[in-house]
């Protein structure tokens, strides 16, 4: 009875926070979508279904919808970009979602003697950023070939590979304070940079310093990051490395435990690289979170190792 109470109350104040939020969104000219899957959302494509998910039609459409959101305080809003590093609960998810997948476009807007400057949308994916560094004469963002970021998350995260990461590369960003709503412009120094950390709040667009590069060294060093990434990573859906490395690469340390390949449900450690949890068919949020905390005790009780996580997990955190 309760629980049943709780529920109810809950579902009742949700109701009116979709109907305020919807507004605001119709408002600022944001599409409003109900009930997305996870396996439309994510890249480990295992999950629940998001009940409500807001698509804004442009960038200030999308710094306006947020202040909106922020100045009513009525409940958090999730960004999800290409959906990697994010693993959605199971069932019906009703923490509303903005999603930028509109927002994709890049242009040059500078050049000196340093480089080319290309300003990007938050929405804009890895390829497509690759793409107009061919287009521009330019390049310094092959090291992420292949992986299914978008310029959002590149920055939050301070996404890297092979030694290199974004922070080397960003000459600015456009920020919306997550308390405030307020955009304001972050020089690359303003932003505490570190492993898998970069900006807080909802990053609108960055700008980025190229060096002069040929379309012909670009397209030579895509390919070769993405052979090496193609060689030793999986191919199967996953949200990306699961664990940040510690003082030893994670997977290293998970395969030393002897949890290569272990499975539950339709969820595996890979096979091929263990810092990954693959969907093999049908995996459930409930079969990653669980193969995530094996790993984690595991390694603590072999090597006194506690392992941190580099993904989000997308959920209500209901009181039941």
């Amino acid at each position: 009875m309760y629980a049943y109470g709780v529920r109810g109350a809950y579902n009742a104040r949700m109701e009116s926070l979709y109907r305020e939020t919807d507004a605001r969104a119709v408002r600022a000219g944001a599409a409003v979508l109900h009930g997305m899957s996870a396996e439309k959302l994510t890249t480990y494509r295992g999950g629940g279904v998001c009940e409500r998910v807001y698509l804004p039609a442009c960038v200030g459409c999308a710094a306006e919808f947020w202040r909106a959101c922020t100045e009513e305080e009525r409940g958090e809003v999730y960004i999800l970009g290409g959906g990697s590093n994010t693993v959605m609960a199971d069932g019906e998810v009703s923490r509303p979602v903005l999603l930028t997948s509109r927002l994709v476009g890049i242009e040059r807007v500078d050049e000196d003697a340093s480089g080319v400057y290309l300003r990007a949308e938050c929405g804009a994916g890895v390829a497509a950023l690759i793409a107009a560094c061919r287009r521009y004469g330019c390049g310094g963002a092959e090291f992420l070939a292949g992986v299914p970021a978008t310029v959002g998350g590149m920055v939050r995260m301070n996404a890297g590979a092979f030694g290199s990461k974004t922070a080397d590369i960003l000459f600015e960003a456009e920020v919306a304070d997550p308390s405030t709503g307020e955009v304001r412009a972050m020089k690359r120094e303003e932003i505490p940079f570190g492993y898998r950390r970069g900006t807080e709040g909802f990053v609108l667009v960055a700008t980025f310093r190229f060096p002069f590069m040929s379309a012909e060294e670009g397209e030579r060093k895509r390919r070769g990051y993405l052979a090496l990434r193609r060689k030793h990573q999986p191919r199967a859906p996953s949200c990306g490395s699961v664990f940040k490395r510690s003082i030893a690469p994670a997977g290293a340390l998970i395969e030393e435990a002897g949890l290569k390949g272990i499975r539950e449900g339709g969820a595996e450690i890979s096979r091929v690289h263990a810092g990954f949890i693959v969907n093999v068919g049908g995996g459930s949020a409930r079969d990653f979170l669980r193969l995530a905390e094996l790993a984690r005790a595991r390694v603590e009780e072999l090597f006194g190792i506690r392992l941190e996580n580099e993904f989000e997990h997308l959920s209500d955190d209901l009181p039941f």
